[in-house]
């Protein structure tokens, strides 16, 4: 085992309660630490088992069951999961703002794509992913045993009913998740409780301006289907067909997608006890995204979202925006 700040980071021969961190036995329903119910489907831990969703929720996860986001291609390995992350400026700033000992969730992990690397980028972490698509957590355990990361670990799970406990996570990624919900603004809180003081949430949603061209392209796909020329992502040469296929349902034909003012998202943040550090884009090339930015004025946020607004028919996340915001340490209040 691995220390991280006083916990253990298990190996792949052993797999931890998700709630207490008792090692949990091959054939076990429940944990014998903390009596919670658990089913071992590989090395992932669901605890949600064959018990029935929520429609919206069950809607998403069969959607998500035909086709998982981000798919892998045949390749895929270790090694190029970590030089494809490194290119991103995103995934290259975060990585850059983790210890190399982080404890960190990403809270709705899909594919585990995200948490894959920021555990291949340094094996002392201890990695949490959870979703609650079956086919896509089992395809992050598969990559997972694949590429051999023994500090990631893997839960199904539905976002409004975790097994973790409240602010244990000095870094909880949601990038991508909250806007899938049928309760976008409960689903920030969610994330938001789950911080540790001192700790920093990096929350990615589709916000409403910078969305706006994209919602104009699946207005107009409607019509003609998906417009290979008016799509960053699709007319690019260096992606396979079946990572287009994959994209196109995703953005084109999701049954569940909220759009949400920044504005509002700082408010709701700022009520849940977190302080705003910045937004993305722009990620900050060569540095952490923790460093804090000035709050910015009214102005600032017309301006940044117009800006979005006019980047739309470049921007290859559709009109993803992320808030970088931090939970006041204890020593902070004093």
């Amino acid at each position: 085992m691995v220390a991280s700040r006083g916990r253990a980071v298990t190996t792949a021969t052993t797999t931890p309660c998700p709630r207490c961190g008792t090692v949990l036995g091959a054939d076990v329903l429940a944990c014998a630490g903390c009596g919670l119910a658990v089913q071992l489907e590989g090395g992932v831990v669901d605890v949600i088992g064959a018990r029935a969703r929520e429609d919206r929720a069950a809607r998403v996860e069969d959607f998500y069951s035909v086709s998982p986001f981000p798919g892998y291609g045949a390749g895929d390995d270790g090694p190029t999961l970590l030089d494809r992350s490194r290119r991103s400026a995103y995934l290259d700033g975060l990585d850059r703002s983790l210890a190399s000992d982080a404890r960190v969730l990403d809270l709705g992990c899909g594919t585990g794509q995200t948490a894959a690397f920021l555990a291949l980028a340094s094996p002392a972490r201890e990695v949490w992913g959870a979703d609650g698509c079956r086919a896509s957590i089992a395809l992050a355990d598969g990559f997972r045993e694949r590429a051999r990361i023994d500090n990631l670990r893997l839960v199904r799970a539905d976002l409004f009913d975790l097994p973790f406990e409240p602010a244990s996570f000095p870094v909880v990624v949601c990038r991508g998740v909250v806007h899938h919900t049928p309760d976008p603004w409960r689903a920030i809180e969610v994330a938001a409780a789950l911080v540790a003081p001192g700790g920093h949430l990096v929350l990615g949603f589709y916000e409403t301006r910078a969305r706006l061209v994209h919602r104009a392209r699946r207005a107009l796909s409607r019509v003609t289907g998906p417009v290979a020329l008016l799509d960053p992502v699709l007319r690019r040469r260096d992606v396979d067909p079946e990572k287009k296929r994959i994209w196109i349902d995703d953005q084109y034909r999701h049954p569940l997608e909220h759009i949400l003012p920044l504005p509002r998202v700082l408010a709701r943040l700022e009520a849940a006890g977190l302080r705003f550090v910045r937004t993305i884009p722009p990620a900050p090339r060569g540095e952490s995204l923790f460093d804090a930015a000035a709050v910015p004025s009214a102005r600032r946020l017309a301006s940044l979202r117009a800006g979005w607004a006019l980047a739309g028919l470049t921007d290859p996340d559709a009109g993803l925006v992320c808030v970088v915001a931090r939970r006041p340490a204890h020593s902070d209040r004093e």
